[in-house]
């Protein structure tokens, strides 16, 4: 479980436990809104289809567990030269690598390019960008 301190994007309550690491607050919802919206959404269906979900697929539960190794620090190993990252960041690709545009050096992405064509620089990115 991931700690933080997040708003519920629907009432605006806290949220302080997560069983994911977001990347935005934006379509949080705590556990009382998510629960309305799945009954709302279970409503509609039972119109359409004329089932009825059980108690059990109505309700969120109170504890999810992960394996440990969901909550621990990633270990970039992928044999792609990738270097070690934090939890919320992006792995960095360390390489020898020339930008199409102005000939600089890149020595490290945020992704492994398939092609370098049409690589660019940071500056000569946001450039092209503007």
């Amino acid at each position: 479980m991931f700690q933080g301190n997040w708003k519920c994007s629907s009432c605006g309550g806290e949220i302080t436990e997560l069983p994911f690491q977001p990347r935005s607050e934006s379509g949080l919802t705590c556990r009382t809104c998510y629960a309305k919206s799945r009954n709302n959404d279970q409503s509609a269906s039972v119109a359409t289809t004329g089932s009825v979900a059980t108690p059990d697929e109505q309700e969120v539960p109170d504890d999810v567990s992960f394996e440990d190794s969901l909550a621990t620090e990633p270990q970039a190993d992928d044999g792609l030269n990738a270097t070690a990252v934090s939890v919320g960041e992006k792995p960095r690709h360390e390489g020898d690598w020339t930008c199409s545009i102005c000939g600089g050096s890149i020595t490290s992405l945020p992704f492994l390019p398939r092609s370098t064509d049409n690589l660019k620089c940071i500056d000569c990115f946001k450039q092209s960008k503007s």
